[in-house]
């Protein structure tokens, strides 16, 4: 891995070359301002990537922005399923009310390597890291549109933007101007009734909304799976005067989930509660020169409660009431953040600040003691127009994350304008995952909560590293548009479990254990015309892993106990983690979404996912991977009256897996790898008052 960092070091030469040689060819004899004409194309205007709103064509990552449009077009119920329109981004679900979604990378239920944001707020939570979907205080109608950075970006988001990032845009609290309720009922238990308010004023906007969604899971015979969810958010923006604006954003998700798999008495069915809320408060002043000064305070928390939790594998099922018990869970994050956005000339700008947060977790179950981590980070980021025709982007982010790991992460772009419509980006960039609670400080029994107990590292774990290489091209020809990468990541330290690092206890632990090397192709084309749209993406990726160092009883002669045939330790970690490392990423995945505008008042639309076999590296090789995809759905909505007005409507019918694809999904039990996601349709309705 050496070599790598050599590499990089190299690549930012070449880089800061090239650049050198680009302005000794005319940067200073054109010092002018470029027209908006020549670069800022008609392509979509981003933020996420460096914080500064940029042209497609100029941020230093490659990016997908899923829009309104193809929100309401897709006939997705669930947040998570719209990243099935991102090229190389794997959505899977363990029951369908616990979705996962991951990015060019080794796949998990956990999704511990993606920043998640909702209006720049990390919805990342300890002690696992992943993500919430079906508990975000968020109703789908409300998302205005999602920016995913396909490739790392902890230079401007901090340790775990990894593999990439999500930033979930919602809408403007001015954006709601009339009044509206929405009902959905269809197969597979679907009821969902949602209302939203609001009202733009000259100094006071807000925007409300709230609903209940519920749905009876996708095989209530083998899985309890169902969901019922009360959801309420609020934005509200004042300002007081031209120069400042206070915004303050509410939310709430109070829900029942079911839990449980048929057969199993370790794993009873029962409902399983949770609330997650947050409380978000930004001052935003615009600076006479145009600089803005940004202040952002959140918290977010999580509370999880299940009354039927197995805390001893061998006895639960028996009438003894003390094998189950319950299992209460309450995370919070606090984050404080300052970000200051300077034009430091004509041609050069820059975005710079940073943050402190706290995480809380306390967990009996799985935890001696609650724990706390303070975190602090600052960042700085610069976009210099070298000439007319080449962009440099060069930023960085340093974090200490409170328990004994301090890193920098940097990132550099070029992006070249071959002409106004196409362009060409070479970037290099580094990240790392901290380690999450889980990993570091778990501390469970032999046979307690899981099949296996769970330790503390012997030794302190490391962040994991990663080193992306990107080439991008974006080509803009009148109504259609193409955007392209290839790119080469190389990651180290890769934290798993070492299994049965203590014999004595029968007791697991984590390690960093080994290294991957990823690559692959993602292109996207988006084609407009007057009363329509299409939007193919494609990805083409392959991974391969080694250990860089060997699991603790890797050597080991003995045998897993109760296996049959006998299998020694070591032989499990070949099969388990480096045999099945090429199958943790579909090798192939894409999609296509058809909108049609039939008539003044109908529209039609299609979607066709693609997806080739894949295992989640936490599913046993003993079973099989998830079954090729091929599913299409289908949507088609009737408007009445004034769009968006008192007295205006949609009645809308979705169709889900039209010609029934029998593929299966994630499964890591028997009674789970077989179950195919089964057509099913809902009619949607709304009206405006």
């Amino acid at each position: 891995m050496r070599l790598g960092y050599i590499s990089l070091k190299c690549f930012e030469i070449a880089l800061l070359c090239g650049s050198v040689f680009l302005v000794s060819n005319g940067a200073f004899a054109e010092v002018d301002q470029p027209s908006e004409h020549v670069y800022l194309q008609d392509l979509p205007v981003v933020l996420s990537a460096s914080r500064l709103l940029q042209p497609l064509s100029e941020a230093p990552n490659a990016m997908t922005v899923i829009d309104s449009q193809m929100i309401k077009a897709s006939g997705f119920r669930r947040i998570a399923d719209l990243f099935r329109l991102v090229p190389g981004m794997y959505v899977g679900y363990a029951g369908a009310n616990t979705p996962f979604v991951s990015l060019n990378g080794v796949s998990d239920q956990y999704s511990r390597r993606m920043q998640v944001l909702i209006d720049g707020r990390s919805v990342y939570l300890p002690p696992f890291g992943g993500v919430d979907w079906q508990g975000l205080p968020l109703l789908i109608e409300d998302i205005e549109r999602i920016e995913v950075v396909r490739g790392p970006a902890a230079a401007s988001h901090g340790t775990n933007s990894f593999y990439g990032v999500i930033n979930i845009i919602t809408r403007d609290a001015a954006s709601v101007k009339a009044k509206s309720v929405s009902v959905s009922k269809g197969e597979m238990g679907v009821t969902d009734v949602s209302a939203h308010l609001g009202m733009a004023g000259e100094a006071f906007d807000y925007r409300l909304s709230f609903g209940h969604l519920a749905d009876g899971g996708d095989n209530p015979q083998v899985l309890n799976d169902s969901s019922s969810r009360r959801v309420f958010d609020l934005r509200t923006n004042y300002r007081p005067d031209s120069e400042n604006s206070v915004e303050l954003q509410l939310g709430l998700n109070d829900g029942v989930f079911g839990q449980g798999t048929a057969g199993r008495d370790k794993d009873p069915f029962r409902d399983v509660q949770t609330q997650n809320d947050f409380q978000q408060l930004s001052w935003v002043h615009v600076w006479g020169d145009g600089g803005e000064s940004r202040l952002t305070y959140y918290r977010i928390a999580r509370d999880y409660t299940d009354p039927h939790k197995c805390i001893d594998y061998a006895t639960c099922g028996n009438p003894t009431p003390l094998t189950y018990t319950k299992d209460e869970a309450r995370s919070q994050r606090q984050e404080l953040e300052i970000q200051n956005t300077t034009q430091l000339d004509a041609n050069n700008r820059a975005v710079w600040g940073g943050g402190t947060r706290s995480d809380y977790m306390n967990q009996p179950l799985l935890f001696v003691t609650p724990i706390t981590l303070r975190q602090a980070r600052v960042f700085a980021h610069d976009e210099w127009r070298v000439t007319k025709s080449a962009l440099v982007n060069i930023g960085a982010m340093y974090e200490n994350d409170g328990a004994g790991h301090k890193n920098t992460s940097p990132r550099i772009s070029i992006n070249y304008h071959l002409d106004p419509q196409q362009t060409l980006r070479a970037s290099i960039s580094s990240a790392s995952r901290n380690p999450v609670m889980v990993e570091m400080f778990m501390k469970t029994n032999n046979g307690g909560y899981w099949n296996l107990g769970n330790t503390p590292p012997v030794q302190d774990i490391k962040p994991e590293k990663i080193l992306a290489r990107e080439i991008g091209y974006i080509g803009q020809f009148g109504s259609v548009s193409v955007d392209g990468r290839l790119y080469y990541d190389k990651v180290r330290d890769i934290i798993l479990v070492d299994y049965l690092a203590d014999l004595s206890q029968m007791a697991n632990s984590f390690k960093n254990m080994s290294e991957a090397t990823s690559k692959g192709l993602d292109i996207s084309v988006n084609y407009r015309w007057k009363d329509g749209g299409a939007t193919v993406n494609y990805s083409r990726q392959q991974t391969s892993c080694s250990f860089s160092a060997y699991p603790t009883q890797y050597f080991n002669p003995a045998t897993i106990p109760g296996s049959a045939p006998p299998v020694t330790i070591g032989q499990t970690y070949q099969t388990e983690y480096l045999n099945i490392c090429a199958e943790s990423v579909p090798s192939n995945s894409g999609s296509l979404l058809l909108i049609q505008q039939l008539s003044e008042s109908m529209q039609f639309s299609i979607g066709y996912y693609l997806r080739s076999k894949v295992r989640v590296s936490d599913v046993s090789p003993s079973l099989p991977p998830e079954s090729q995809m091929h599913r299409v759905d289908m949507r088609i909505a009737s408007a009445f009256g004034p769009k968006n007005k008192l007295g205006g409507g949609e009645i809308a019918l979705v169709l889900q897996n039209a010609f029934q694809d029998n593929y299966t999904g994630y499964g890591n039990l028997q009674q789970t790898v077989n179950l195919l996601f089964k057509r099913r349709a809902y009619i949607t309705a709304t009206i405006y008052f």
